[in-house]
Formats: C-alpha cells, sequence, structure tokens
C-alpha cells in the first residue's frame, strides 16, 4: 500500500512538472513573429529578392509549394529560386494586395496555419496584369527562434460555381 502512495504522489508531481508554466507558449509574439515572416514574403515580390524569398521557407527537404501555374510545383528551394530569378527579371514592377488574413497557431507553437487573398498587380514587357483574388494558403514551421514556410499553396478561384451542388 505504501509503495502504491509513493507511486501515485510521484506521478503527480510529474504531472505537474510537464504541465508546468515553462511549455506555455506567449501565441501572440509567436503570431508577430508568423506575421514577420509573410510581410518578408510580399515585400521580397514587391523588391524581386530572391533572397529574402527564399529566406522565408524552411532549409528541409519536405518543402512543397504550387503556385497558380500547371507547372508551378517546387519541392527544394533551389527549384524555386532559379524560377524565381527568371520571374524577377520579367517583371518590371509588382505590387501585392493583401487582405482577409487568417492565422492560426498551435497551442505549443510548433506550427502555424494561414490564408491570405492576394491581388497582384505586375506589369512587364511594358504589360499591366492584374490577377484578383488569388488564394494564398500555408504551414509555417517553428524551426527554433525561426519560424519558417514548409508548405504554401497558390489558387485562382473559377467564376460562380464549376459544379452545381
Amino acid at each position: 500500500m505504501k509503495n502504491i502512495v509513493y507511486f501515485i504522489l510521484l506521478f503527480l508531481v510529474s504531472l505537474q512538472f510537464s504541465c508546468s508554466d515553462r511549455d506555455k507558449v506567449d501565441l501572440e509574439a509567436e503570431r508577430t513573429q508568423v506575421m514577420g515572416v509573410l510581410d518578408d514574403f510580399i515585400k521580397a515580390h514587391e523588391t524581386k529578392d530572391p533572397e529574402l524569398l527564399l529566406s522565408c521557407f524552411s532549409q528541409e527537404s519536405n518543402l512543397l509549394i504550387l503556385g497558380t501555374d500547371e507547372n508551378e510545383l517546387w519541392v527544394d528551394k533551389t527549384s524555386l529560386e532559379e524560377t524565381q530569378k527568371r520571374a524577377y527579371e520579367t517583371f518590371d514592377k509588382v505590387k501585392l494586395s493583401v487582405r482577409d488574413k487568417v492565422i492560426n497557431i498551435s497551442p505549443y507553437g510548433k506550427a502555424a496555419w494561414f490564408y491570405m487573398r492576394v491581388d497582384w498587380f505586375v506589369n512587364a514587357q511594358g504589360e499591366n496584369y492584374k490577377l484578383n483574388d488569388i488564394r494564398t494558403t500555408g504551414v509555417l514551421k517553428n524551426e527554433g527562434k525561426d519560424w519558417k514556410i514548409v508548405q504554401l499553396h497558390t489558387s485562382l478561384p473559377v467564376e460562380g460555381q464549376a459544379v452545381k451542388y
């Protein structure tokens, strides 16, 4: 009986330490850091800065980026960098307008996911292009002191309903 009491006390003490304040995360501070990454992502496109763009993404090999064009699938930073450098060379000016931004962070501050709607205004080779309502979603991972994007997906919605439901 005495051993059971000691076991229960030991269990309760270990439970107290496992749920202590040291595991609590300041989610607002984490949200601010995630917002900073997303702001850098936007700024990188507007300033046509591939290094800043790449700094937003994880170094890990499980990267997944889907763009709006049929061939825009990247699974590593090297192929993303090559494509973005070529794109930035053809763009004279890029301006992004972001709205409807939603950011969620896991309770322990290890992962975050987001949604934002983005209008792209691009001038390329003397022509103006406007892409409205590009839905951009993604997942970020807390890699120690820094948040990095590990998954990104952009899509253009179809007008109306593609299929009635």
